[in-house]
This record gives structure tokens, C-alpha cells and sequence, in this order.
């Protein structure tokens, strides 16, 4: 599932923010990573054919500045014990990422969600939602802490925390996780967060916003516990460490406040779900956690629900 990660670089030491952890799950899986450029054309103000034959030459002059760059960044992971290549592109970064990715059956895209190459912006919205909405492959995403990352320095993984809401569409995210955990040796934690507020509407009335009683909070706890419990003890899941948390409030703040809480973890989720976070997608549950955790999320968009 994970043979061949891809890596998209644009030169940034934020883009590399994603290293370290690719690194990890690259040496604990086996895998061959790929560091791919993507050289976009030059902007052009007006159409002109004279424009548009410099526009191609002058893009041309990146090829060895970024050829340089991947190897360089190839030779640190390999040094590292990582199999690593490169590969260089020519057009817009989204739709070569994808296509290259399909074309290679890359199990994983794996990239930051800030850059700052101009045009490119590599950030949640862009290139990497827009990767993410394909829903062609996992996509691995982290936020850069700072701007002074060093692209192969130290970073550890010992846990995988699975938000779920019940539904089969969450619960896609669950045959990477046990691949993940079964040859890395992590821990799983299952976290369910119950929404405390029910919010009520009716025809052009204003949103009502009421808490639910502890007698229906209570139950719904219970209810929760014996979820995660039958999630636990599947097939697929048996032999792992596995665990979970039953929450209260909101499911968005909660599941980043874990995340924080819990060191060297990975977040897992699809970008779909229901309840009362209805799209777990950029602006919501995945969106925050990359944000304000600095934990690496890894992000499934299930077909059914894209």
C-alpha cells in the first residue's frame, strides 16, 4: 500500500518540513520515495507567440537549479538509509503531482501545507486540497513549526490516532492504519468526540443552540464506548495495540486538542464523514489539526463521499 511515497519539493525550506516524517514511515515500511519539481511555466501577461516561445525557454532555466536541489535532498535521505530518486516535471504542480502520481502508482503524496514559491502556494486550498479532493491517493500533510526546519532532521511516530464518528465512510481510513501500525509496531488510538451542543433550526428562525442533558450525554458515552470496542476487536485490527477515548465537545477542538496532547502521533482520517461534522475536510476537523497540532495527518478521501 505504501511501496512508493512522492514527495513534491519547490525549493522552500518549509516544503521540506515534510522530511523528517517521511523519513520515518519510508525506513519503518520499506518504501522508495520519489522528491519531485514540478517546473511551472512562466507567467505571461498577454498572449503573443513571441512571449510564449521566451516563457518556454526561460522556464527551461530552472531544469538544473532543480535537478541540483533533488539530488541533494536525495543524497540526505539516502545517507539516512532511505531509497530515494528524483524526478523533474514541466507544468502546473497540481495536475503533474496527480498525474505523475497515477502514472506510478505512488501509494502516498506526502507534503507540507505552506510553501511560499509565488505562484505555486502549496497550501491547504491549493495544491495540496486540491490533491487531497482528487481523492486518487492518501495524502500525508504536515505544517511547518517554523521557517528554519532542517529537511532530514529527527522525527519519531509511536502512535496513530483514528477520529471516527460511526460511520462506514470514517472507517475507511482503517486498512491503512492497521497496515501502518502492523509493520511500524504503533499504537492505536480510536477517539470518538460526542458533540455536547445540538443545534436546532426552523423555517427563518435563528439557530438555537442547547446543550444536551447529562441523562442523553450519558448515553450516548455508552453508546460510543461500545462502538470503539467492536472497532477494536475486528479482525483486521487483532494483535495491535489498540485503545480508545470517548470525548465530549467540540469534535474539531477536541480531536486537536489530543493530538497535542499526544507526542510523535499521527492523525488518520477520512475527509468525510457525518454527524455533526459533516465534511471532514479543509476548513474542519483535518484543516485544524494540521493548523495547530504540527502532527502529521494523513488524509483519505473515500470515493463514495467526493
Amino acid at each position: 500500500m505504501f511501496e512508493r511515497i512522492l514527495v513534491p519539493l519547490d525549493g522552500y525550506p518549509l516544503s521540506e518540513a515534510m522530511l523528517p516524517h517521511v523519513k520515518v514511515l519510508a525506513k519503518g515500511l520499506g518504501s522508495q520515495v520519489t522528491l519531485l519539481h514540478a517546473v511551472e511555466p512562466v507567467p505571461l501577461d498577454y498572449v503573443d507567440p513571441e512571449l510564449e516561445s521566451y516563457a518556454a525557454k526561460a522556464s527551461q532555466f530552472a531544469h538544473p537549479l532543480a535537478e541540483s536541489y533533488l539530488e541533494r535532498m536525495a543524497q540526505e535521505l539516502t545517507r539516512e538509509g532511505v531509497k530515494a530518486g528524483i524526478k523533474l516535471i514541466q507544468g502546473k504542480a497540481p495536475e503533474g503531482i496527480l498525474a505523475y502520481a497515477v502514472r506510478e502508482d505512488a501509494g502516498l503524496v506526502a507534503m507540507s501545507t505552506h510553501s511560499r514559491s509565488g505562484p505555486a502556494q502549496w497550501i491547504l486550498g491549493s495544491t495540496a486540497d486540491r490533491i487531497l479532493r482528487s481523492g486518487e491517493r492518501p495524502v500525508l500533510l504536515v505544517r511547518p513549526c517554523h521557517d528554519g526546519v532542517k529537511g532530514t532532521a529527527l522525527a519519531r511516530l509511536s502512535s496513530i490516532v483514528v477520529p471516527l464518528d460511526g460511520s462506514p465512510t470514517a472507517e475507511a481510513i482503517l486498512p491503512f492504519v492497521q497496515e501502518l501500525a502492523r509493520a511500524m509496531e504503533l499504537k492505536i488510538t480510536l477517539l470518538h468526540v460526542i458533540n455536547v451542543e445540538t443545534t436546532v433550526r426552523f423555517g427563518e428562525m435563528n439557530a438555537d443552540t442547547k446543550l444536551m442533558p447529562n441523562e442523553v450525554l450519558q448515553r450516548a458515552a455508552v453508546l460510543a464506548s461500545d462502538y470503539l470496542a467492536d472497532v477494536a476487536n475486528r479482525p483486521e485490527l487483532r494483535g495491535l495495540c489498540v485503545q480508545s477515548e470517548v470525548l465530549g465537545g467540540s469534535p474539531a477542538d477536541r480531536v486537536v486538542d489530543f493530538a497535542r496532547e499526544t507526542p510523535d502521533c499521527l492523525v488518520a482520517m477520512t475527509t468525510h464523514g457525518r454527524s455533526g461534522f459533516r465534511r471532514w475536510i479543509v476548513g474542519s476537523v483535518a484543516d485544524r489539526v494540521v493548523r495547530y497540532t504540527g502532527e502529521p495527518v494523513l488524509a483519505v478521501c473515500a470515493h463514495s463521499s467526493c
